[in-house]
Formats: C-alpha cells, sequence, structure tokens
C-alpha cells in the first residue's frame, strides 16, 4: 500500500502560501515558488517535518538522523517543475509497524502484522479539472506544494480486507495525531494498491525469511492508483485478486502496469505501464541541504494511540470488542465515551453498599453498566444522530447528562422504549437538558406501583379471554403476549417483570 495524506499545516511545504486547497477560489493562494518561477527557491515548512516525525513515530519506525530531499522527475500539466521534490533514499522514517485484530470470520487471519518500509516528507501537485466534452483542462494551483506525508506498507498484507482496515487505521492514527483531516472524498487521503498474486508453493522460508523458490520470478505488479474510498480499496484488491487468479490459470502473462478504479464498472481498467524509480531519475535537491529530523523538531510527545485506546477500553471500563472498535475510530467519540464512563462510575459510587456487595458483584455492576452505556451510545445515540446528521464536534448532549439517562435505565426509572423518547427529545431541542426533568414532566418514568399496574394486568386478562384460556392450557409463549398488551396500555411505561410477576400471580 502507499498512501499519501496531506497535513493540515497553515502553510504549504515550501513557501508560506496558505494551505487552503479546498474552500479557496482556484489560484488564490499562489506565488512563484508555487508556479516554479525561475529563480524561486525552496525553503522546507519545520511544521510540516515536526509532523513526519510525529506521524513515523506513532508508526513505530526508525527516525533517520540525516534525512534529504531528492528530485523526483516527470512531466505532467499538474506538476509545473517538471520535477516533484520528494525522498528517494533518506526518508524521515522507516521500518516501521502496524498491528490489525479482526473479529473470528472476518479476515483469513484474527491478527496481521503489517510492516512499514517508509514514512517519508514530499509536495502535492496542482490539480486538473477536465471539461464534459474532453476539449479543455483548468489548472487550480492552490494545492500545488501542499505538505504530504506518503506511508508505504511492506508486502504483508494478505486479503482485500486488510487493505482495509489497513487504510481505516491509518486514518484514525492520523485523526488522533490531528496532522491531517485524511478525508479520502476531499483527496486528503489517497490510497494506491500494489498487487502481485504469486502460485503456492514458489517459495520457502529459512530463518523466517520469506525467499522465492530456485529459478522462480516475482509475477508483475499491478498499482490501481487514487483510490478514494475504503470500500474501493475492497472491491479493487479483491477484483485484481481474481482477475490475476485467472490469468495464472491461463498461462498469461503481464506488464508491471497502473491501474485505476471504475466504481460504475466495478472494475480496474487499464491506464498505462507502470514506471520503474529509474524513470523518474531521482537525484539530491541541490537547493535544500541534508538534515537531522530530531534536530530540527521539539521533544514528540504522542498521544494514546488507537491500538492502546482499544485495549485500555475493553479492560478498564468493559466494552464489548464490537463497541470498542466503533467508539475508539473517532477520537471525538472516544473522548464522549470516557466522560460518559466517568459519570457513571461516579454515579455508581453514590449507590449503598450491601453486605452481599463482593468484589465480583462490584465488578459486575460495572460491566453491565459498561455494556448499557456502550450498546446505547453505538447504537441509539449514534443512529439517532445519523438521522438528524448531527456530528459528534457539535452535539449538544453533555456526557454527563447522556450518563444521567444511561443511569435512569440502570436503575429501572424508565424502559427502552421511553428512555428513547427522552433522547429524542434531548437531541430535538435547542437545549441541553436534564433528562429525569423530561422524564417527570412526560410521565415518561417507569410504573412500578404494583396497585397501578394491577389495575391495568385485570383489565387485559378481562379484554383477551381466549388468549388467558390457551395459557392456562399451557401455552407458555401467550405469556408474553398478555405482557406486551399491558405495555401498550400503559404506554410503555410498566416495570417488565413487575407486570409478569403479576399476571403469573392473577393466571394461577
Amino acid at each position: 500500500m502507499e498512501i499519501h495524506v496531506e497535513l493540515k499545516t497553515e502553510s504549504k511545504m515550501f513557501c508560506g502560501c496558505k494551505n487552503d486547497p479546498y474552500r479557496s477560489e482556484p489560484n488564490a493562494n499562489i506565488c512563484e515558488i508555487c508556479l516554479a518561477h525561475p529563480g524561486s527557491l525552496p525553503v522546507p515548512n519545520k511544521t510540516a517535518i515536526e509532523w513526519a516525525v510525529k506521524i513515523a513515530k506513532a508508526l513505530k519506525c526508525r527516525v533517520l538522523d540525516e534525512s534529504k530531499f531528492d528530485r523526483k522527475n516527470y512531466f505532467y500539466p499538474d506538476l509545473p517543475k517538471g520535477y516533484q521534490i520528494s525522498q528517494y533514499d533518506r526518508p524521515i522514517g522507516e521500518n516501521g509497524l502496524i498491528e490489525l485484530e479482526f473479529l473470528p470470520g472476518k479476515n483469513i487471519r484474527e491478527k496481521a502484522k503489517i510492516g512499514i518500509t517508509r514514512a517519508h516528507l514530499e509536495e502535492d501537485t496542482a490539480k486538473l479539472a477536465h471539461s464534459a466534452n474532453g476539449k479543455e483542462t483548468l489548472v487550480d494551483f492552490n494545492r500545488s506544494g501542499v505538505p504530504l506525508v506518503e506511508i508505504v506498507s511492506d508486502p504483508d498484507i494478505q486479503s482485500a480486507a486488510e487493505a482495509k482496515a489497513y487504510c481505516q487505521e491509518l486514518q484514525t492514527i492520523l485523526r488522533y495525531l490531528n496532522v491531517s483531516e485524511a478525508e479520502m472524498e476531499k483527496g486528503q487521503m489517497r490510497c494506491e494498491v500494489n498487487i502481485s498474486l504469486q502460485e503456492e508453493n514458489k517459495f520457502s522460508i529459512k530463518n523466517g525469511i520469506v525467499e522465492p523458490a530456485k529459478g522462480y520470478k516475482l509475477n508483475p505488479k499491478v498499482e490501481v492508483k487514487n483510490i478514494n474510498s475504503f470500500r474501493a480499496v475492497e472491491k479493487s484488491v479483491a477484483f485484481e485478486i481474481k482477475r490475476q487468479t485467472e490469468m495464472l490459470e491461463k498461462g498469461e502473462i503481464w506488464q508491471q502496469e497502473t491501474r485505476g478504479w471504475n466504481e460504475n464498472k466495478q472494475a480496474t481498467v487499464w491506464q498505462r505501464i507502470k514506471e520503474t524509480s529509474a524513470d523518474y531519475r531521482y537525484f539530491p535537491e541541490p537547493d535544500i541541504p541534508p538534515f537531522n529530523p530530531l534536530k530540527i523538531t521539539s521533544d514528540v510527545d504522542l498521544p494514546e494511540m488507537p491500538a492502546e485506546k482499544r485495549i485500555r477500553f475493553r479492560e478498564e471500563y468493559g466494552f464489548s470488542f464490537a463497541d470498542t472498535d466503533i467508539l475508539t475510530s473517532d477520537i471525538n467519540w472516544a473522548n464522549y465515551a470516557e466522560r460518559t464512563m466517568s459519570e457513571l462510575a461516579d454515579w455508581l459510587h453514590t449507590l449503598p453498599e450491601t453486605e452481599s456487595d463482593t468484589d465480583k458483584i462490584i465488578q459486575n455492576k460495572k460491566n453491565q453498566m459498561a455494556r448499557l452505556a456502550g450498546g446505547w451510545i453505538t447504537s441509539k445515540l449514534m443512529g439517532a444522530m445519523a438521522e438528524r446528521k448531527i456530528d459528534i464536534r457539535i452535539l449538544k448532549i453533555k456526557p454527563e447528562n447522556f450518563a444521567e439517562l444511561v443511569a435512569l435505565i440502570y436503575a429501572n426509572r424508565v424502559n427502552s422504549t421511553n428512555a428513547q423518547k427522552i433522547l429524542s427529545e434531548m437531541l430535538d431541542t435547542n437545549v441541553d437538558m436534564d433528562p429525569t426533568h423530561i422524564m417527570e414532566e412526560k410521565g415518561y418514568g417507569q410504573i412500578s406501583d404494583e396497585g397501578k399496574l394491577a389495575e391495568a394486568v385485570e383489565e387485559v386478562i378481562k379484554n383477551y379471554p381466549a388468549q388467558v384460556a390457551q395459557y392456562k392450557a399451557g401455552k407458555e409463549p401467550l405469556l408474553q403476549f398478555l405482557k406486551g398488551m399491558v405495555m401498550k396500555a400503559t404506554e410503555g411505561s410498566a416495570d417488565p417483570q413487575a407486570v409478569e410477576k403479576i399476571l403469573r400471580e392473577k393466571l394461577r
């Protein structure tokens, strides 16, 4: 995998122009350096180097003590200089690692270690806009010179699912570091997959190192460029595996080539013969001397990374594997979940203890609370927000009020149906509202008074004599029907456990 990520620095990589390629008018943020005027000289962006070091360290790379920029020569209308300032043999970092986990049955292996070959800095190109008739092309140089970090993986990815998960994990890491928005649909993160299929038993393993069998050559790789969604990453890899398998079975040979992903055809399409590094005629950038990245940067303090947070969420809070994955995939949701659980922990401590409350019982209560809170955040809250197109960054329900709603459910003061009504009101009002206040004002609280419930139960028994008779004749499932009728009669406010207890007593 080759992943290109635009850094969200204030200015561009080698000049002082504003780094704002997506919100500005075309060609608004340009200068002589962006346009490669003769005599203009590049000056590296210190923040971009610092952030590249931060990315390298987050990917567990070794940061080189001497790095340098190089010229990568090729000619295309979006590259005004006729070359790109990139890094060839002395990148910022190399030899890193990303570890992926999969639920059973979701991948060919449950754990995958993906090596990182390198992470290096370069500048982005301009952006081309082609007319509908194909006769005109406009060039917007706002993107020209935007800082890019390219992250290249080792050939360790073994399935389409792993390719997708690898890209998703990278996006999460970059957002945790707050160095890029990494929005694929905007081009802030661009994925290129290199696929080479090998026949089985054509290699040997010696001392843990994979070696080609005698006389065996690797099949030419196929690069699929500029993929703009995780779904397309997965689909393109799966398609190429199938296509190359069929070619091998027919004895066909292909050249090293570049292809694109056609969403309409759901297929990769040929673009051109793939260049090699020799075609780019790399040589050291003469206007920028070699440098030590660690001496340029201040101390790099990494935040808690997604993999570490996932482990802690499961161990500290007791979230399920699935809920943990969802909650930690976005740093904003992770922070919201942490603050919610902190409030719930404080609430649990206020509950009176009994002599029977052993450490195991207390831990069980915490686990029950975590499962309840995790389910309500990932299902009910996220679902209701998606329907209303509300982003977590503008959610007005404070974690303490959401925690209070979860506590009401946990304490059986409100049932699930009415809790969802309360949640809807909290989302639809213009102010952050107290769920207890809504519950009391609207009468959503759960009815546990056996006297009141007995009246509703007797009314249902009276209205459904046939079902009552069938239950008494031994059809146990009919109890759930009668219980449902009581819940309906009380508009979902009855305590289900109390209803079942009264029904059984009255139907003896």
